[in-house]
């Protein structure tokens, strides 16, 4: 079976979270780009325009440490679904995620990468949002637990899909109930099906932190889907 062989790690030299309501560092001017200084002027909210401001200067710090290129040297390209990339770096990964004041950056040279990352909160309508977003067994495992754990098993799996569907960059186009990735901070490997190929990723738990769960996902191999008649297709459809 592939989802056995394959091997369970992922090829993330830089995963770390930034604290963005801490972070002083350059203005916007000095080190975004004039698409990123746009984006940042269209928040309402001067709290979330700052946070945005900081976590893209530290994309770009962190990037260029790993590239060794200056940071406001460093060209972006955006895929068709928005997933960016670095012009002129094609072995270069990386991912961002920030929730409210806190972001997560990974940085890789093999697959492409996804993070996600939520602060730990109560979530009153996790039974809901489950029922949408989550395969039949992961939300039999919600609902067996315990009240006063499923908040951060709602959100570890939460941030798992996300991940996940962040590392192959397709948008809206694979539902996060076709693919099972648990409620737990396990790594293994996960299956998803898209376009009549099966994509083939690790997932993982990034590092630990107190206030927060985080994910990461690298996206190892795609094959063609082989030809199966019967029941079996049913299901994979």
């Amino acid at each position: 079976m592939k989802s056995a062989t394959l091997a369970r790690s992922i090829d993330a030299s830089v995963c770390r979270y930034v604290d963005l309501d801490e972070f002083t560092d350059l203005l916007p001017a000095q080190i975004l780009s004039e698409q990123e200084c746009e984006r940042a002027d269209a928040f309402r909210f001067g709290t979330d325009r700052q946070r945005f401001v900081a976590a893209h200067i530290a994309l770009r710090q962190v990037l260029s440490a790993h590239t060794g290129l200056p940071a406001d040297a460093l060209d972006f390209a955006v895929g068709a679904f928005g997933k960016p990339s670095l012009q002129g770096r094609p072995r270069t990964q990386f991912s961002m995620s920030h929730c409210q004041g806190l972001a997560l950056i990974a940085i890789g040279g093999r697959g492409p990468l996804g993070v996600d990352v939520e602060l730990l909160r109560r979530v009153p309508d996790a039974a809901a949002l489950a029922a949408r977003h989550f395969t039949r067994r992961e939300n039999e495992a919600l609902a067996g637990l315990p009240a006063h754990e499923r908040d951060r098993a709602f959100l570890t799996c939460w941030t798992r899909k996300e991940a996940c569907l962040k590392a192959i960059g397709v948008g809206l186009l694979v539902s996060p109930q076709s693919f099972e990735v648990g409620l737990e901070p396990d790594c293994r490997s996960v299956e998803l099906s898209v376009a009549g190929r099966i994509l083939w990723l690790v997932l993982g738990a990034a590092p630990p932190r107190m206030d927060c769960v985080g994910a990461i996902a690298e996206w190892r191999e795609t094959q063609g889907r082989a030809t199966v008649s019967g029941p079996m297709a049913e299901a994979r459809a």
